[in-house]
């Protein structure tokens, strides 16, 4: 059953034996798999069937170091989560990732990988990403082009990885009916979460105080809680969630810290052989999109200190219209029309390229119009009226080169964080200020990343070409990935060393958990979305296992 808050009695007792705050990929993943487990389950979502963007910018919006952009930016209230608008880029994390790296400090993971690769198989038919075979390989048919034309085997490169893409899958309409059909669980929709409570020298959780639409304050009961609300507003309700205190789960003062949201940047380019370089997305065996990529080996990362990144070969920027391409400049025209958070792509990484006059961009269409009536009709089918749509927009450069997108991850620091500022919301929520930057040893990790790069690739029919000199400034003005929110609850194997423990178990409270890439230790170079609903399956097992639910039958 799915219904607003708003209707049921307010009389009525709301009560379950496990309630999971908020409804995006890891909340509606656990109802998904909690449903039939012969307990009830309560669901609750802030928002409603439909975004309401005014709403998500007002009770989200904070302050930020930039360049992070504003809190608020990313995130949306509504059934689904940010689902409704995420690219559908699917990768999962590698078995270095888990490892403690002498090199990356606070690294390691309280679980070994294998717990939770176990989860990726089906993680990726929630998300519609086809098989868990990320190798040019095994996924695509044929006789593929080689990711990079004659580089010989190497113990320090992988050239043969490949990315999956979800439709993109909005959690949201794809199983709502499955949810609204559910004999056991029951989401509540415009159901704000607003405080977390336990009674003094208590170590459970005992309710948690919710708002309707009318800002009526409801108060929930389960025997297990679940926050599934990503990783800063995990933050952001803990902190305040005992005002008294430094903020429930934060005794040993970790709670907010480590917050990374991985750093990219365009820089470079490769020039490699016409028609020989793989550039243009794929088709898997089982019809799933994909792209190629580079990335180095754990050998290589351990023996270089390099923090676990990718490479991909990029288009030209939108904005500077000498790359002489109807479809870009059209792009660039129109870029009113896109998303507010999906404009920063125009940028072209941190690096100000070019802004040529529209009557230039103007040149371009009017010159290529049988070029751009062809691209039009092409996205009509594969962007706007395909189920699985194309993921987005790859036009060549017209000189044969490819610019190089990188994207890293970051090591934890504690002085990257999420903090509570004094002004509240319209529900009288603190908001937050984000504190990010890319560190020294990070920016130092990734000039040695492409230096290395450069020397693998020299035996190859390609070549890396960049600014040597100007190349670690560069890396420094990375921005960040701003969807993705990490970090800010680490698990770890005591209090000592973070909040929640290896079933993601508030430490301080354990009928309280947490299902977000707040958990995470370390943040790879992956999107963080497949491993949020990997780590929510694996979370649902021991929930049935007798964490907090009985098996089914």
């Amino acid at each position: 059953m799915i219904l607003p808050l708003d209707q049921l009695d307010a009389a009525a007792p709301l009560e379950a034996t496990i309630c999971i705050v908020g409804a995006g990929a890891a909340g509606i993943t656990l109802a998904c798999e909690l449903d039939g487990c012969g307990v009830p389950v309560l669901l609750l979502e802030a928002g409603g069937l439909h975004p309401d963007l005014a709403a998500s910018d007002a009770r989200y919006r904070g302050t930020a170091r930039a360049p992070h952009p504003n809190p608020s930016e990313y995130r949306r209230i509504v059934f689904g989560g940010t689902t409704g608008t995420w690219g559908g880029r699917c990768v999962p994390f590698d078995p270095i990732d888990f490892e403690k790296r002498e090199h990356v400090a606070n690294s390691g993971w309280p679980i070994a990988y294998e717990e939770l690769a176990r989860h990726y198989p089906r993680a990726l038919e929630y998300c519609d990403a086809g098989a868990c075979d990320f190798s040019v390989a095994g996924s695509l048919a044929g006789a593929p082009l080689p990711t990079i034309p004659g580089l010989p085997e190497n113990d320090a490169l992988l050239a043969d990885r490949i990315e999956r893409y979800s439709l993109p899958t909005d959690f949201g309409q794809r199983y709502r009916a499955r949810i609204g059909a559910s004999g056991n669980v029951r989401a509540l929709l415009h159901a704000r979460c607003v405080g977390v409570q336990r009674r003094p020298g208590e170590s459970r959780i005992d309710a948690l105080t919710v708002l309707d639409r009318a800002g009526r304050r409801r108060t929930v009961r389960a025997q297990t809680f679940v926050l599934a609300v990503g990783g800063i507003e995990t933050a952001r309700l803990l902190l305040q969630a005992e005002a008294a205190g430094p903020g429930l789960g934060n005794r040993s003062d970790h709670l907010g810290r480590y917050y990374a949201c991985h750093f990219e940047n365009v820089l470079g380019r490769l020039i490699g052989p016409p028609g020989q370089v793989a550039f243009d997305f794929e088709r898997t065996r089982d019809g799933v999109y994909c792209r190629r990529k580079l990335q180095f080996t754990a050998q290589a990362q351990q023996q270089h200190r390099l923090l676990n990144s990718a490479f991909r070969l990029h288009f030209p920027p939108y904005s500077d219209a000498a790359h002489g391409s109807p479809e870009l400049s059209a792009i660039y025209l129109a870029k009113s029309a896109l998303l507010r958070e999906h404009r920063a792509i125009l940028q072209h990484g941190t690096e100000a390229a070019r802004q040529s006059p529209a009557i230039e961009h103007l040149r371009n269409v009017a010159l290529g119009l049988p070029t751009l009536a062809a691209f039009a009709w092409r996205m009509l089918f594969e962007r706007k009226l395909a189920q699985r749509k194309l993921p987005y927009t790859l036009v060549k450069n017209r000189d044969g080169s490819y610019p190089i997108e990188f994207n890293s991850e970051q090591t934890p620091l504690a002085t990257n964080r999420v903090t509570l500022v004094d002004e509240t919301d319209p529900d009288g929520m603190r908001r937050v200020h984000v504190e990010w930057r890319v560190a020294e040893e990070d920016a130092r990790a990734a000039q040695r990343g492409f230096l290395l790069l450069r020397e693998l690739l020299r035996p190859s029919a390609c070549r890396l070409e960049f600014d040597e000199a100007a190349l670690l400034q560069a890396i420094g003005r990375s921005v960040p990935l701003g969807g993705h929110h990490i970090g800010t609850a680490r698990m770890a194997a005591n209090e000592r060393d973070g909040v929640v423990d290896r079933h993601c178990a508030l430490f301080e409270a354990p009928n309280l958990y947490i299902a977000s890439s707040a958990v995470f230790c370390t943040n790879s170079h992956a999107n963080p979305t497949l491993t949020i609903v990997a780590l929510a399956l694996r979370l649902a097992q021991h929930l049935k296992e007798g964490g907090g639910a009985p098996a089914a039958g």
